[in-house]
């Protein structure tokens, strides 16, 4: 009778270890990112040839920056992106401000904002609701070129 118990016991502590541990998620941020806290957010799609520069927004419209908020406080990380499964090209930059200072910055695999760069390779990413590529394009801030240090430019005639 004492056996059983034992065993039982240990098995319901077994099952509860496993429920933990898949209840639990990789969430990329310690922290939450608070959107107050934000007074713009810059994405800057990949750049191809660094003559024609790369097209960006930068928002500042705070319900945007909400969305953008949102999606980060959720974002879980997955699985390394197989080598195979990588997009030659230059990436894509999201940059959060804070008083004009960078406080968070993330690299996609070209304009795919599903592959995230961190410590060195990319992960696959999922998201609470929108990409922030979606994010982007739903955006209403006005699209701007800049170069390959964010800096506006003028659009080069083709």
């Amino acid at each position: 009778m004492r056996k059983s118990k034992i065993i039982i016991l240990l098995l319901s502590v077994f099952v509860f270890l496993i429920l933990v541990g898949c209840g639990s998620s990789d969430l990329l941020l310690d922290n939450t990112i608070n959107p107050d806290e934000i007074d713009k957010i810059q994405f800057v799609q990949a750049m191809g040839n660094p003559v024609y520069g790369a097209d960006s927004k930068i928002i500042t419209e705070r319900s945007e920056i909400a969305w953008f908020v949102h999606a980060f406080n959720g974002v879980v990380v997955g699985d390394e992106v197989r080598q195979e499964n990588i997009g030659i090209g230059s990436h894509a930059t999201i940059r959060f401000f804070s008083e004009d200072a960078i406080v968070y910055q993330f690299f996609f695999n070209v304009n795919d904002t599903g592959k995230l760069f961190l410590d060195s390779r990319f992960y696959y990413v999922e998201y609470p609701d929108l990409t922030p590529f979606e994010l982007y394009l739903k955006s209403s801030a006005e699209a701007i070129v800049v170069d390959e240090n964010f800096i506006e430019m003028e659009r080069p005639s083709e």
